[in-house]
């Protein structure tokens, strides 16, 4: 097995003149947009013509109007008739994609693979459709199970196992940091956006609730959005020993995994598998086995993970994919957040783009946009939200319902 490196990374931006495009964007628009900022990125240059083979995510057929889009992607980048292989994985999806593509130049079959993911988010047939990317179609589809349900549920199962009071807490303080990062992020859908909310004003509403009363419409007027938008991101991926033909920066890609658990959550609960029966609903088991897998094939431990791009979307996904890393106690998580650990000049800076929700929220590409900010970070291009040190990076994506995740570990030499 060769060691595989990153050669460029490219990313269509995510700020609120860029989407006022959408409309008259397609999705070939960002396929291509992306893909070619990463060719571009190859500071010594790359030939579209020298691309081996690409690997492509995007959320589900439905969101395209198209299935098998692989022929269309060689033509749109011009570089028939090097062949495209397509995945569907909901948010981890380019994920799925990087693992393929890591496979693909370890073993040695191709020597510059292309990996892309989007998100064109508005062209979803119909209401079915959103609902049936949830999970399992079978269930959700007929009982019209969809994401807010799933999150409402996890909510509740989260005030259940820590604390009301805590897991608010911890959300505010997050959000709070998002917006650190996302406002000096010339990419992402914060860009721009100003708020006058601040953590202490959160905290305060917090303190009046009781852990039996419904939160105030007031904690979530005041709480920064999230953002749900659209566009594309990608990397290119090389042997490691080339790495220096293409770049004087590579990035290199020492761990790759994907583990998968049910798409159902109700057998999240109590799942009769080993590696999986210490896990329930909240840990996300899948996350914690890729974590684990990732570091082993990279010889690194916790303490040696400078940064982490996490699939962090909502506070009952930041907290397992946060766990998984190891970095804090499982056990004392929130606390970690709450203390700023996770902000800048934290143990573990993350979500430094803005995180899924303040860079925005584009399903396809949330695992590609996660290596994007990684490796700006690890080049030490990222400006004025640059860490001090991003030497070891973790990148880790989640699908559905807890369906899936992949993780990336990272080093800059």
């Amino acid at each position: 097995m060769r060691r595989v490196a990153i050669a460029g990374v490219g990313m269509t931006p995510r700020t609120e003149e860029y989407m006022r495009q959408s409309d008259s964007k397609s999705w070939k628009d960002y396929v291509i947009e992306s893909g070619y900022n990463a060719i571009h990125d190859v500071r010594r240059g790359l030939n579209p013509r020298d691309i081996d083979y690409v690997v492509i995510n995007y959320h589900g057929e439905a969101s395209v109007e198209a299935g098998g889009i692989g022929p269309i992607v060689s033509d749109i980048l011009g570089i028939h008739p090097v062949g495209v292989t397509v995945i569907t994985a909901n948010c981890t999806g380019a994920g799925v994609s990087m693992h393929d593509a890591y496979s693909l130049v370890a073993s040695g079959r191709y020597n510059r693979v292309l990996v892309i993911g989007f998100d064109k988010r508005w062209d979803l047939l119909n209401f079915g459709d959103k609902r049936a990317i949830g999970g399992d179609v079978d269930y959700d589809f007929n009982f019209g199970y969809d994401h807010p349900h799933l999150q409402a549920l996890l909510q509740a199962y989260a005030y259940q196992k820590w604390g009301k009071k805590k897991v608010l807490q911890a959300m505010a303080a997050y959000r709070m940091q998002m917006v650190w990062w996302g406002t000096r992020n010339p990419n992402a859908a914060l860009w721009g956006v100003k708020t006058s909310t601040t953590r202490e004003e959160l905290f305060d509403i917090i303190d009046h609730i009781g852990e039996d009363a419904p939160v105030p419409s007031e904690f979530w007027e005041k709480l920064p959005k999230t953002y749900a938008v659209e566009g594309g991101s990608s990397m290119i991926l090389v042997p490691a020993d080339d790495a220096k033909a293409y770049t004087d920066t590579p990035i290199y890609v020492d761990g790759m995994s994907y583990k998968c658990n049910s798409h159902l959550l109700s057998k999240q609960m109590h799942y009769p598998t080993p590696a999986l029966e210490k896990y329930d609903i909240c840990d996300f088991a899948a996350t914690h086995l890729a974590t684990a897998e990732a570091y082993e094939m990279a010889n690194v431990k916790p303490e040696d993970i400078d940064i982490a791009e996490l699939f962090e979307s909502h506070i009952t996904s930041l907290i397992p994919t946060l766990a998984a890393t190891l970095v804090p106690d499982p056990d004392k998580v929130l606390d970690f957040i709450i203390d700023g650990e996770t902000g800048f000049g934290g143990r573990l800076p993350t979500g430094t783009d803005g995180g899924r929700g303040g860079l925005g929220l584009t399903s396809g590409s949330n695992f590609s946009d996660g290596i994007y900010e990684a490796v700006v970070q690890m080049r030490g291009e990222a400006g004025e939200r640059q860490v001090k040190k991003a030497d070891v990076a973790v990148v880790t994506g989640m699908q559905g319902e807890m369906a899936s995740s992949s993780v990336a570990v990272l080093r800059s030499k």
